[in-house]
C-alpha cells in the first residue's frame, strides 16, 4: 500500500491543475490525520477537537500576517508552538477524565475555539484573515506543483518524525497508556507526563495542518474549522485504520478524494443512464456527511482495523494462495 501511495503521489504531480489541487487537499488532511492518530491511535485518548486545533493553526497564521509577519517558516513554526501549548492545556482535563467525560471536555474546546475565532474575525476581518503568498526565499510556492511538493515533503517529515518518536520510550509509554493507564502507572510509566505529551504532539501537528490549509485557501475563516471538520478527521483515521500512520493517510486520501469522485464521475454515470443528478448537486455537503457517517459505522461494525486491515487480510490470503500453489507445483514434480 505504501508503494501504491507513492505511485499515486507521483502521478498526481504530473496531473493537470485540477488533479494537483485535489492532491494538495489530500496532503494537508493527511498531515492532520497523522496528528490525530498520535492521540487516538497512539495513546488511546479519544478527543473531538481536531477542527479546533486546525483553526488554532490557521488563525495563528492569519493573526501573524495581520501583524506584518510574512515569513512562512516563522508563521508555520509559531502555529506549531501554539498548537503544542494549547494541546498541553487541553490535556489537563484528561488527567481526571476518561472515556465519555474526556470526549465532552474536548468537545468544549471545539466550541470555545469556534466562538473565539468567530468573534475575532467579525471584529477585524469579517471576510476572513488574509494570508500572504507562500514564499520561501525567492521561491513562490503559493500554488501548483511547487505547493504540492512542499506539502508532500512536510507530510513525509511529519510521518518520519512520528515513526521515530513511536520507536523510542515515548512511543512505548503511549502504547502502555492505550492498553491500560492503571497497568502503565504500576509499571512505572509517568501517566501525567506522557498523556500531556500526547495531547501536545497531536495539537502541534494538527495546528500545522491548519496553518497549511489557511495558506492553501488564502485566508483563515472560522467556518472552515467547525465540529463538522472534527468529525471528518475522526472518520478519516477510523476508516483508514486507527492504529497506524499509514491508515490515517489512507483514510485522509479516501475521504478527500471521494466527494470529487462522486461529483465528477458518478454524476456522469447517472446522467448517462438518463437519471437526474440535480438533487445531489444541490445537497452535496449533506450527502457527503451521510456517506461518511455510513462508512464510519460500517467500518466500526465489520472491520475495526479499517481499510488498512482489509488490505492486510487480502495480502495474507493472496500469499496463502501463492504458497499453496507453489507447494502443489513442487509436489507434482
Amino acid at each position: 500500500m505504501t508503494l501504491f501511495l507513492i505511485a499515486a503521489a507521483l502521478w498526481a504531480a504530473g496531473g493537470g491543475p485540477y488533479v494537483n489541487l485535489i492532491a494538495q487537499s489530500c496532503a494537508i488532511f493527511a498531515i492532520a490525520s497523522v496528528g490525530q492518530s498520535i492521540l487516538v491511535g497512539g495513546a488511546g485518548q479519544i478527543a473531538l477537537s481536531g477542527g479546533a486545533f486546525m483553526g488554532i493553526g490557521a488563525f495563528t497564521a492569519g493573526i501573524m500576517a495581520r501583524w506584518g509577519v510574512e515569513s512562512f517558516p516563522i508563521i508555520l513554526l509559531t502555529s506549531v508552538l501554539v498548537g503544542w501549548t494549547v494541546g498541553i492545556v487541553s490535556g489537563l482535563p484528561g488527567l481526571r477524565f476518561k472515556g465519555l467525560y474526556l470526549l465532552l471536555s474536548s468537545l468544549a474546546l471545539q466550541f470555545i475555539v469556534t466562538s473565539l475565532t468567530r468573534q475575532y474575525q467579525a471584529a477585524n476581518e469579517p471576510a476572513g484573515l488574509v494570508l500572504p503568498p507562500l514564499t520561501i526565499g525567492s521561491w513562490d510556492l503559493s500554488h501548483g506543483t511547487g505547493l504540492y511538493w512542499l506539502l508532500i515533503i512536510i507530510l513525509l517529515v511529519v510521518s518520519a518524525l512520528t515513526a521515530l518518536v513511536e520507536r523510542t520510550g515515548v512511543g512505548l509509554a503511549w502504547r502502555a497508556l492505550k492498553e491500560s493507564e492503571v497497568a502503565a502507572a504500576m509499571s512505572g510509566v509517568d501517566v501525567v507526563r506522557w498523556k500531556l505529551y500526547a495531547f501536545a504532539a497531536s495539537g502541534a501537528v494538527t495546528a500545522m495542518a491548519g496553518c497549511l490549509f489557511a495558506y492553501w485557501v488564502g485566508r483563515a475563516d472560522y467556518e472552515s474549522y467547525t465540529l463538522t471538520l472534527t468529525i471528518t478527521l475522526v472518520t478519516m483515521i477510523f476508516i483508514g485504520g486507527v492504529n497506524s500512520r499509514l491508515g490515517a493517510i489512507i483514510g485522509a486520501v479516501v475521504i478527500s478524494v471521494l466527494p470529487y469522485f462522486l461529483q465528477n464521475q458518478v454524476s456522469v454515470w447517472i446522467q448517462d443512464a438518463g437519471l437526474n443528478f440535480d438533487w445531489y448537486l444541490s445537497n452535496v455537503s449533506t450527502v457527503n456527511a451521510g456517506l461518511f457517517s455510513l462508512l464510519f459505522v460500517l467500518v466500526i461494525l465489520f472491520e475495526p482495523e479499517g481499510i488498512e486491515g482489509i488490505l492486510h487480510k487480502v495480502e495474507s490470503k493472496v500469499r496463502g494462495l501463492l504458497r499453496r500453489a507453489r507447494v502443489k507445483k513442487e509436489a507434482g514434480r
